[in-house]
């Protein structure tokens, strides 16, 4: 019961932890809550059904059920890290090189650092939604084109 117990604990902890990350990473996505809301319903209805249908699932295919439900997530999960893999091999030098421009530009001086005091997003965008929009628009563009 103990073992069961810490299993469970475990995977409460390291679901907190995705989520955490997910909403960090969306921080600025608009309806990010809801989105996030959604995927973490269709999560729990589909482990509820994967939990009231397990009997049967392990009945499938003449007892073997249980294992193909297991190799058809395993094959779903390897299917998407590779399309991750691919992504980041396509696009990874490119994104650190933008990163890398950035940072020199900062450290150089040529561009300011967004954690300055005077320039800060969220007192500006506390202000004045729409100057604010705009400002960091340009400097986006900025950034951008200086990369390029």
């Amino acid at each position: 019961m103990f073992g069961s117990a810490v299993i469970v604990f475990r995977e409460v902890v390291e679901a907190a932890l995705v989520v955490s990350i997910v909403m960090a990473a969306a921080r600025a996505a608009p309806g990010r809550n809801g989105w996030v809301g959604i995927g973490i319903g269709v999560g729990l209805a589909g482990a509820s059904l994967v939990a009231a249908f397990a009997a049967s699932i392990a009945g499938f295919a003449a007892g073997i059920g249980q294992e193909l439900l297991n190799a058809a997530i395993l094959f779903l999960a390897v299917a998407m890290l590779a399309c991750h893999n691919i992504w980041m091999a396509r696009h990874g030098r490119e994104l650190a090189a933008r990163v890398n421009a950035v940072g020199h530009a900062v450290a150089s001086g040529a561009r300011p650092s967004t954690h300055s005091r005077s320039s800060s997003p969220r007192r500006c965008c506390a202000k004045d939604l729409r100057r604010c929009c705009a400002s960091m628009a340009s400097r986006l563009a900025e950034a951008t084109a200086s990369v390029h």
